[in-house]
């Protein structure tokens, strides 16, 4: 059977069925997506792929991995057991049910990346095409519901405009995956799950921190006069003094400077973040969002200008 791309540049990943040609002729996309309610053909959908992936609870084979998904996961709810299962059930069963029932979609997005990651640990290196594919369809499932999160780099990510989100975030992703830029994956996929669980203050000191990984890294290879506490403002000077950042990017860099460091005053000294006094600060979703995709950008910038300029 052939299988079809769902959108331009996306992922490969869902068999070309009648149902599925009949929206593509008519236009059917989807473009907007929803993050509250996981409807429940999506929520059969995501169990299947994981039994496909992981098979039944066999105390031999897979008891390992099924016990790290459903004890994680009855952990984190505060729970002795997820859902009822009959006496000669399974923990299997239990996340199956679970998954069919819980209200919380945190819960849901959660126990799904907690699955996941059992999958990765359970295929083992030799199979590691085997799990993108897995995962390529659990991604284009998401997408086809119009549900706004994907598993990327080893987490649920959530996503907001599906070019915004493939021409930018997921090729910083992807060059970030370099292990010289782990730190840099690291705080970049932490801005994300913290904007994900509404933390959008923290999110924006993570998007800051990976912007001036970032800048270290490249810096400290091309032998920039900078150090490893030295804030953004002094890494972007060594950028523009040792010529990397041509003269006519000067305006935008700063702006994105100002914004990461004015979002949440003084949270990066050596000694720790400050509190907020008396007045609590609010970071508004939006800003949080605009900061990950723009933060995104800059990392693209970056990384693709270090690889093209001798």
């Amino acid at each position: 059977m052939e299988y079809i791309r769902l959108k331009e540049g996306g992922i490969v990943a869902l068999p070309d069925i009648f149902s599925r040609r009949k929206r593509r002729a008519s236009g059917e996309n989807v473009d907007v997506y929803t993050y509250d309610n996981i409807p429940n053909k999506l929520r059969v959908q995501v169990i299947q792929i994981v039994f496909e992936a992981l098979g039944e609870y066999d105390y031999y084979k897979n008891g390992g991995q099924w016990k790290f998904v459903v004890n994680t996961i009855r952990k984190e709810k505060g729970v002795f057991q997820l859902s009822r299962v009959g006496y000669a059930e399974g923990v299997d069963v239990e996340f199956s049910n679970w998954i069919l029932n819980e209200k919380d979609t945190d819960f849901v997005i959660d126990g799904i990346e907690v699955a996941f990651l059992a999958i990765f640990n359970f295929m083992g290196d030799y199979r590691r095409g085997q799990f993108e594919k897995i995962c390529d369809e659990l991604n284009g499932r998401f997408q086809e519901a119009g549900i706004g999160y994907e598993f990327n780099s080893g987490q649920m990510v959530k996503i907001s405009q599906q070019v915004l989100h493939d021409q930018v975030v997921k090729p910083a992703l992807q060059l970030i995956s370099d292990k010289r830029f782990k730190a840099v994956q690291d705080e970049y996929l932490e801005a994300h799950s913290l904007f994900r669980n509404s933390k959008f203050e923290q999110s924006l000191v993570e998007c800051g921190k990976a912007f001036e990984s970032v800048l270290k890294v490249i810096g400290q290879a091309r032998k920039w006069n900078v150090g490893p506490n030295d804030p953004a403002s002094k890494l972007i000077a060594a950028a523009f003094n040792s010529g990397f950042i041509p003269p006519y990017m000067q305006a935008q860099f700063n702006s994105l400077r100002s914004t990461l460091e004015s979002g949440v005053p003084a949270v990066r000294n050596k000694m720790g973040g400050h509190g907020a006094g008396s007045i609590p600060r609010t970071v508004d979703r939006h800003l949080a969002a605009y900061q990950l995709h723009q933060t995104a950008a800059a990392i693209v910038f970056l990384v693709e200008h270090d690889k093209a300029t001798p």
